[in-house]
């Protein structure tokens, strides 16, 4: 018994000139989730940096306000990605400070990261932690996704002429 696969699961359409619908359809999905997932990452990354600043660190010098950039661009990059002709660069500004937060973390467990020395593993450094991992993951995935839907759509119209 032969088996293939459905052209539903593929890149490709069964028929060189017929787009792959599903896919494109499934790309959207795909994309939009991990849209909504990495803006919901970005708001836990700036509610916790939020608390700690008011909490913790609203008198440590440098790092403090820093907390508050950090807390600013995540929200400035949920409100960008709301919007499509900036969810693009929204995203990837999200992924970098994201990951830029979670090198500075690592870093103040060691050798401390401008005088602040972390210790322990607290429950807001848990759910910076988690967010911040979240998000870079979830970003990350969508703007892949995004690209591999944009090529997928400009290889499905150019079938779609090549047949016309």
């Amino acid at each position: 018994m032969a088996t293939s696969t459905p052209s539903r699961l593929s890149l490709r359409a069964a028929r060189s000139n017929e787009p792959a619908a599903p896919t494109a359809v499934a790309l959207g999905a795909l994309v939009f989730t991990a849209y909504v997932f990495g803006a919901a990452a970005l708001a836990g990354e700036a509610a916790v940096h939020i608390q700690q600043y008011a909490v913790v660190l609203h008198n440590v010098r440098g790092l403090g306000p820093l907390f508050l950039v950090n807390a600013g661009v995540s929200i400035a990059a949920i409100v960008g990605l709301v919007f499509p002709p900036t969810r693009f660069l929204a995203a990837l500004t999200g992924v970098a400070s994201s990951a830029v937060a979670l090198g500075a973390l690592i870093v103040s467990y060691g050798r401390g990261f401008f005088g602040w020395f972390e210790t322990g593993f607290r429950t807001p450094v848990e759910v910076a932690l988690v967010s911040e991992v979240a998000a870079v993951i979830c970003l990350s995935v969508a703007l892949v996704a995004t690209l591999l839907e944009q090529s997928v759509g400009v290889a499905a119209r150019g079938r779609i002429g090549d047949a016309a």
